[in-house]
């Protein structure tokens, strides 16, 4: 096994990797903040706005409006690189105007359900994977295939991220970021525990907490009012077989019973008994249990790359380090592996699509988010991880956090997708509530796999 080992100076991201896969997900924070309101020229050619999912059009200027709904409240805040390559792409194409708005993740995701029902969505907008295939599948997305070659930008993209949603062999999205996630630990609080090396083992990561307790430390800061924080714990399902068993899943041949998944859920719920969580969890969300991970208040934090920037404007920043989470002993399945893949992704209505004109200026925009000149600002300006081919470097001292996750990304663990995206929405977000359950001592492991496998039964 390959343990996060010291960087060097520089480290270079040229063509970071072939290895993603297709996954999802992303959280976010605050109330809905709208920015990059429309600025056509000629206001009589305009139709009244809503401001949520009014489909853009061609003014009689000659001006083109996109209508773009993210999954962030605050858009400046929370996605700079997105405000940044849009600035410059209006600059590049002054006839091009993007309105983009943004809403909390859970509001997003009911607003775009509520918005394809009226036939009322906006040109381009984020979706997890699992309901952007649900779309695809009922006719409410625009099929990419052909655009993302005609524009070139599959050409751009990193190998594995090609194909980031596909529904019967036809391309619906695009990838939004790349999902990479596990376990960020404070490197002093560590030390102060007398931990010497980060854990890879089960065994390893109960000794690290019992040290840090000892301390008077809290291991690992978790917030449970926002269920879908639950990144790292996937990958360790993911260790105890699920895409071994997705297929018999899907089928009824194996249970959500079965032994393995059983002693998933006995390992979280020793965790609980043995102290590994705030001790509030049941009372604070995602963002509460990051803030105190940034305050120095928690050793360790369950989150994935879109934290980057967060973490690399803190104090801590270069204290900050990165592990896969616990491998098990007592599983037959693949133990190094980690959730290397694509994130959620951005998808086309397919009413936005119906105007050639609009379809022409939204292709141009992803052409240059994913080309040369977005990339750049995305790998450099903002310190995130980019979608598509980068030949640039990577200073360690000025991006501390960044350099760490691109060792990782280049490590031996063999990449995986996230389960999330191979289950239906409401068997993931049961498996959340599942994990959960067991964390705040609602379920006992039991009562989590039964209660996910009623869902999983209703579904077959």
């Amino acid at each position: 096994m390959r343990k996060i080992g010291l960087l060097k100076k520089v480290v270079s991201i040229t063509g970071i990797m072939t290895l993603f896969l297709v996954s999802g997900c992303g959280a976010k924070q605050e109330e809905p903040e709208s920015v990059l309101p429309v600025d056509g020229t000629d206001e009589a050619a305009q139709e009244e706005q809503d401001g949520q999912g009014n489909i853009g059009k061609e003014m009689e200027s000659g001006d083109v409006t996109i209508h773009f709904a993210e999954h962030v409240a605050n858009i400046e805040a929370q996605e700079p690189h997105m405000m940044k390559i849009i600035q410059a792409f209006e600059e590049t194409y002054p006839n091009i105007h993007i309105d983009i708005t943004g809403k909390e993740v859970s509001e997003h995701n009911t607003q775009m359900t509520l918005l394809a029902g009226e036939d009322n969505l906006p040109d381009i907008f984020w979706l997890e994977q699992t309901p952007a295939k649900e779309f695809a599948q009922h006719g409410y997305l625009y099929d990419l295939t052909e655009v993302l070659n005609e524009y070139g930008i599959n050409d751009s993209l990193l190998p594995g991220l090609v194909n980031s949603c596909t529904v019967e062999g036809k391309d619906y999205g695009m990838p939004s970021e790349v999902m990479m996630v596990g376990f960020f630990y404070n490197k002093g609080l560590f030390e102060q525990a007398g931990i010497k090396h980060v854990p890879v083992t089960y065994e390893e990561f109960t000794d690290a907490v019992d040290k840090l307790k000892g301390k008077g430390i809290v291991p690992l800061t978790v917030g449970a009012q926002d269920n879908y924080s639950i990144w790292a714990f996937e990958t360790m399902l993911a260790r105890y077989g699920f895409f071994e068993k997705l297929e018999d899943l899907n089928t009824g041949n194996v249970k959500w019973t079965n032994d393995d998944f059983i002693h998933y859920f006995e390992k979280v719920e020793e965790m609980r008994d043995n102290g590994t969580f705030t001790e509030d969890i049941a009372n604070i969300g995602y963002f509460e249990a990051k803030e105190r991970f940034l305050g120095g208040n928690a050793a360790m934090f369950n989150t994935g790359a879109w934290d980057i920037g967060d973490f690399e404007n803190s104090t801590m920043a270069q204290d900050i380090g990165f592990f896969w989470g616990p491998t098990f002993s007592d599983s037959e399945y693949p133990q190094q592996i980690g959730i290397k893949a694509s994130g959620g992704v951005y998808v086309v209505s397919a009413k936005a699509a119906g105007n050639p004109a609009l379809l022409d200026a939204i292709m141009k925009f992803w052409q240059f988010y994913y080309g040369e000149e977005g990339t750049k600002i995305i790998a450099e300006d903002t310190s995130a991880l980019p979608c598509s081919k980068y030949d640039g470097t990577i200073d360690t001292q000025a991006h501390p956090v960044l350099a760490a996750m691109i060792t990782a990304l280049n490590d031996d663990w063999e990449a995986i997708t996230e389960p999330f995206n191979s289950m239906s929405t409401t068997v993931a977000y049961g498996y959340f509530d599942a994990t959960f359950g067991v964390m705040t001592g609602v379920y006992t492991p039991q009562e989590a796999s039964q209660y996910v496998e009623d869902l999983h039964m209703a579904e077959r």
